[in-house]
């Protein structure tokens, strides 16, 4: 027997594996599959930030649509996608970090895994040197 939490956490930590060895497809569509997992969040995380920097021209469900393409070409047949997809380090590490701050914000935790990998995103200059948004430490 499995919870959906325990599913979301080994997705999360196997994401952050296949990330880690250049798998970024197989990374981004466990964690596609984590955040899904995770549900609605009653609190301010990562992806409600991104949905919140909307472009002008955009609609909220545009926008959405933008930020999920990759996971949701990943995912799903979308002939309007294209069959071919690049996907940098950059993009990966993005939807990565989203899931782990929804994760946190969920369930108020996090594992040795993901705080390395926040590690590994504040070593590479991906994050801002403000502690207090990063997630909560791991047992």
């Amino acid at each position: 027997m499995v919870t959906k939490k325990q599913a979301a956490l080994r997705h999360i930590n196997a994401a952050i594996l296949h990330f880690h060895a250049r798998e970024y497809e197989c990374a981004i569509t466990l964690i596609g599959a984590a955040e899904d997992l995770i549900g609605n969040v009653n609190s301010v995380h990562l992806w409600e930030v991104l949905k919140n920097e909307r472009p002008d021209g955009h609609s909220e469900k545009e926008w959405a649509t933008i930020l999920n393409a990759t996971r949701d070409c990943l995912k799903h047949a979308t002939a309007q996608l294209g069959d071919e997809r690049e996907i940098t380090q950059f993009e990966a590490m993005i939807i990565i970090f989203r899931a782990v701050y929804k994760f946190f914000a969920r369930y108020n935790e996090v594992t040795r895994d993901m705080e390395h990998f926040y590690e590994w995103c504040h070593r590479e200059g991906y994050t801002a040197p403000n502690s207090a948004r990063r997630p909560g430490r791991a047992a």
